[in-house]
């Protein structure tokens, strides 16, 4: 049974597909290759649910849910590490870590973006890692041998639990996270990791929601963003003026982090509209996916624009079904400020495409770069996907593929 770490709100998934022409365009011939099919079992992983990450050789890395030697977890494996090389046109997979299950017998649930740091040592999160509640790991290389050091153990209510979000490092080389829940208000915290001489880490809680008043944040849900200066970007699944949800900025100033709410979500056409984190442009834009809300409730694109006193949101694409349904990923940006995303399911065939939106004289308009069919090119993808310098896209589909346990492709524009 596939085991899914995040729990999404009850909606009724039916998508509402738009017999009129649809307002995207089609794609100017991009190239979509597998580049890997999980087979499960002992020797490889299964359902991909992380946005993959490129280390400076180029090569990827990710995790699976299951999958992997270790069979505790319900016998069909706890999760792995695995990483992608190219060799020869060809990518090769080498699983080089299997997860142990949780104390108490569950998955650990490595979720979200992991994190390299200068000497190539991984950093991620699992979600109900370590006593159950989630945990912070580091997988350390030396040669051709990986260890697993936990850098900290979430405990319930004092320090937060379910970390489902993976992880951000700033330039000084500290690590940002969220947990969804605990903290002294019970709204979620966001935590900070930093290193010490001895090459041990120490963990501290930078802020808990609800600190700032009655409409404060509540509940941190998607990645969290660094920008230059070290502030940290996020959205919020509820909290702010109207309990729906926030884009919230926490910046620091001589050792306090201060939680500035920059937009408040209300009800999008009668949906709570489950906004899934913030990436930021060269002009100090933001621009984020909302999973649900627009006029047919199956999600949004948004760009909010600093002005005096506030900040201004426009909606750039509302998905109809057609194109696309219920992206529950972040997006990503490249240089020129073109945006690029996943959708879980709609589109032609109702399993999901990716796509990107590009403007053109202040208009924005939706590409599809590929639709997926559930056959050997996969299904459904959950992650977002990861840019490297030439403009080629990699990701993940949790589905299908030759062995329908999940693919890594990649997108050539």
């Amino acid at each position: 049974m596939k085991n899914f770490f995040l729990s999404p709100k009850p909606r009724l998934l039916t998508l509402l597909y738009v017999l009129a022409l649809s307002p995207y365009a089609s794609a100017a011939s991009p190239k979509f290759q597998v580049l890997h099919a999980f087979a499960g079992g002992a020797s490889d992983g299964a359902y991909p649910t992380s946005k993959l990450v490129l280390d400076p050789h180029g090569d990827l890395f990710g995790t699976t849910s299951e999958g992997g030697s270790l069979t505790e977890c319900s016998s069909n494996g706890c999760g792995t590490a695995f990483e992608l090389s190219p060799q020869n046109r060809r990518w090769k997979e080498n699983v080089f870590f299997d997860f142990s299950p949780s104390s108490n017998g569950g998955f650990p649930n490595p979720s979200g973006p992991a994190v390299f740091d200068s000497k190539g040592n991984v950093y991620g999160t699992q979600s109900y890692g370590g006593d159950g509640l989630g945990a912070i790991y580091q997988l350390a290389r030396s040669g051709n041998v990986w260890t697993e050091n936990v850098l900290h153990d979430f405990g319930g209510t004092s320090d937060g639990f379910y970390p489902y979000w993976g992880l951000v490092r700033d330039a000084s080389g500290n690590l940002y996270g969220a947990t969804e829940n605990g903290g002294s208000n019970g709204s979620g915290t966001v935590f900070e990791l930093t290193s010490n001489a001895d090459g041990t880490w120490t963990y501290n809680i930078i802020y808990e929601f609800g600190s700032g008043g009655v409409y404060d944040a509540s509940g941190p849900y998607g990645p969290l963003t660094v920008d230059a200066s070290g502030a940290l970007y996020g959205t919020s699944q509820g909290g702010g003026t109207y309990g729906y949800g926030t884009v919230f900025k926490l910046s620091s100033s001589n050792g306090v982090w201060t939680d500035t709410v920059l937009f408040n979500f209300t009800l999008d056409y009668g949906s709570d509209p489950s906004p899934v984190g913030v990436v930021l442009d060269a002009s100090g834009n933001l621009y984020g996916s909302t999973t649900y809300g627009g006029p047919y409730g199956v999600g949004t694109i948004y760009k909010l624009t600093p002005t005096t006193g506030f900040w201004n949101r426009t909606i750039l694409h509302t998905f109809v079904g057609t194109d696309g349904a219920y992206p529950f990923a972040e997006l990503a940006i490249d240089e020129s400020g073109t945006l690029y995303g996943t959708s879980n399911s709609g589109g032609t065939f109702g399993y999901g495409n990716v796509y990107k939106l590009s403007s053109t004289n202040g208009k924005w308009n939706q590409t599809i770069l590929h639709e997926f069919t559930k056959s050997t090119d996969g299904a459904n993808p959950f992650a977002g996907v990861t840019l490297d310098q030439q403009g080629n896209l990699f990701g993940v589909a949790e589905d299908g593929g030759a062995y329908g346990l999940g693919v890594v492709f990649e997108i050539t524009p």
